[in-house]
């Protein structure tokens, strides 16, 4: 990458890491029925009625989402339903979801799903603020650029634990020139992200754990990379505690898999799955609070790489790559690890993060998927972090080729 182009990235990270601190705000009530009606009071009070809704296919069905349908049209607000299941958003679907908001006249847009279809909204509203740029033309860092004209108002509403929800970054898949981009701007960090712990309740505990090691996953990158500062160390650092600490309750889990809390011989409350469930989610607010502020390493360059060539989720792919890169931190710059704390032991997290991928059955299996051709990965991730990535370290071209033959292994073998 030219000079400039680097002196460029790293003013925009100092500004976004250090002087950009505006987050989303929070709608999280005591129950989903309380934080939905919490979110018609505020689109009725900006004067919206008309919401664009993004959503996966499978959410359709749910009662909890037919529930707050019911309860937004019950209050006089028109929806726009677009319902899609994807791994990885491209450039045909936000496009499809930009005349869906157009042709409707909306004024908001509702995210209500995972990473991929939070992107996907969020990129969506970067086309609406810019309509007269290309997605290729807003790819990069501070790129969109908000115009002084209102822009759509932007809830995202997890289902699944992610960054995403309050990140200010999307990252897109254009499957013709085969790469997978970034929308990193303040543009389009969303203006409320509601929290319902019940929306995620009944998600299998595979699932969710997979989930929750995705974000771990961005907030150890966060953590680890080159442009961080107190703000991202802090938010970053909590949020892999808090994370580590619920995924050692497997076994609390698998208890709670069919119901919602346990109950001991006197009647009290041992422990509710809401409360884990929220307490991930406050994890997740804070790594989305660090990414994008500090930018991305090796685990995401790897993970886009196999999502281009292979359509493969993030989620499952970085849960294989974390364990190898951090060895290979740990090997090469052992002080790095220590920004977790002094009395951070490396080897016991990593040991401890290869534990849970075990007991969670956290796994990438894709032996069905034909081999893919890493030699044109390998190359995919060089160029990827020469762009605008930010790891601590340069990788060698052998110890690279190491680590994604291993996650080759795991993955395909």
């Amino acid at each position: 990458m030219r000079l400039l182009q680097k002196i460029v990235n790293k003013i925009f990270f100092l500004c976004t890491g250090f002087c950009n601190r505006k987050e989303p705000r929070v709608i999280n009530k005591a129950d989903a029925k309380e934080s939905e009606l919490h979110l018609i009071h505020i689109l009725r009070e900006q004067n919206v009625n008309r919401v664009l809704v993004v959503c996966s296919e499978y959410l359709k069905s749910q009662t909890h989402f037919i529930k707050l349908k019911e309860r937004m049209q019950g209050a006089g607000l028109k929806l726009f339903l677009y319902a899609e299941q994807i791994e990885n958003p491209s450039i045909t679907l936000v496009e499809r979801c930009v005349h869906l908001f157009y042709s409707n006249n909306c004024q908001a847009i509702l995210a209500i799903g995972g990473g991929s279809i939070i992107d996907l909204a969020k990129a969506t509203k970067a086309r609406i603020i810019r309509p007269e740029k290309s997605l290729h033309k807003l790819k990069g860092l501070g790129k969109i650029r908000a115009s002084n004209k209102a822009s759509p108002i932007l809830i995202t509403s997890p289902t699944t634990i992610t960054a995403a929800e309050s990140s200010k970054v999307a990252w897109i898949v254009d499957h013709t020139k085969q790469i997978k981009f970034i929308l990193n701007d303040k543009a389009i960090l969303p203006n409320y992200v509601m929290h319902c712990a019940e929306y995620i309740t009944a998600l299998p505990n595979q699932l969710l754990a997979g989930t929750s090691f995705g974000t771990l996953v961005q907030a150890f990158e966060s953590l680890f990379s080159r442009n961080n500062s107190a703000y991202i160390n802090k938010n970053a650092a909590e949020a892999i505690f808090e994370i580590l600490d619920c995924l050692e309750q497997n076994e609390l889990f698998t208890s709670l898999s069919n119901e919602n809390q346990l109950i001991d011989n006197n009647n009290q409350t041992i422990a509710n799955k809401n409360q884990i469930i929220e307490a991930l989610q406050n994890s997740a607010f804070k790594a989305g609070n660090a990414a994008g502020r500090s930018g991305v390493g090796y685990i995401t360059a790897i993970a886009n790489a196999l999502a281009v060539f292979g359509n493969l989720p993030y989620s499952r792919v970085a849960s294989v790559a974390l364990p190898l890169i951090l060895e290979a931190y740990l090997s090469l710059k052992p002080k790095l690890l220590t920004r977790l704390g002094s009395d951070f032991d490396a080897e016991i997290i990593i040991a401890q993060i290869n534990k849970f991928i075990k007991t969670w059955n956290i796994t990438a299996d894709y032996k069905q998927t034909k081999s893919l051709p890493m030699r044109e990965i390998s190359e995919y991730v060089k160029n990827d972090i020469d762009s605008i990535h930010s790891p601590p370290l340069i990788l060698s071209d052998e110890k690279l080729d190491e680590i994604l033959h291993k996650i080759s292994q795991r993955i395909f073998d």
